[in-house]
């Protein structure tokens, strides 16, 4: 298997990764056990990890994005509609004896006060009828998204694709991860600082 490939199988792959905690501690929030700031700047695939979890963040340049979709037979139509998002790739490892949930909907992304649109997949379907993209490549591009919802037993990992639109200045990415088969443990936060599109220059 190639690794764009491996790359983009994120919602099949499972993730064991040894890495280095990397992280800035804050005191945990009324509800949390894990408030935790993680620096992006400059950084290509900025990570956090513990003794519960190891969360990796992977950003999609243009090169990538397009070599791995030609290659799967999308039309240069949809290629353009890709190519005017920006793409991040979270690996999340569950390290924990619970279940650990991703729920998209609990993620927020933002620039100062102003939040950024995550473009899910009823996006897709109005670019992909634009672009007359066929059924077979639109299932495709589905199983290359990370799952609205996702839930983590103890010890494994998954991954994805989450989009929003093209940003040409740094973004923050909160993630709340709750724990507990029916979401009622404590919910662990990270907060990726100044994530950046890698189809945008850099900021000055």
């Amino acid at each position: 298997m190639s690794r764009l490939k491996l790359l983009f199988r994120g919602a099949l792959l499972p993730v064991s990764l040894a890495l280095a905690p990397v992280g800035t501690p804050m005191a945990g929030e009324r509800g949390e056990a894990l408030r935790q700031i993680v620096p992006s700047r400059g950084v290509a695939s900025p990570r956090y990890e513990d003794d519960s979890l190891m969360v990796r963040m992977v950003l999609r340049t243009p090169d990538q994005l397009t070599a791995f979709y030609l290659g799967r037979g999308f039309n240069q139509a949809a290629i353009d509609q890709i190519l005017a998002t920006c793409f991040l790739t979270p690996i999340v490892h569950n390290k924990t004896t619970d279940v650990l949930w991703l729920t998209l909907d609990d993620w927020r992304f933002s620039r100062g006060d102003k939040d950024i649109p995550r473009l899910g997949r009823d996006y897709w379907t109005a670019r992909w009828a634009e672009a007359e993209l066929p059924l077979a490549q639109q299932s495709t591009f589905g199983w290359t998204l990370l799952p609205e919802v996702r839930d983590l037993r103890p010890d494994e990992g998954a991954g994805g694709s989450v989009v929003i639109p093209r940003q040409d200045r740094p973004f923050t990415l909160t993630m709340r991860l709750p724990t507990g088969a029916n979401k009622q443990g404590p919910v662990k936060t990270l907060v990726f600082e100044d994530l950046q599109c890698t189809n945008s220059s850099p900021a000055p």
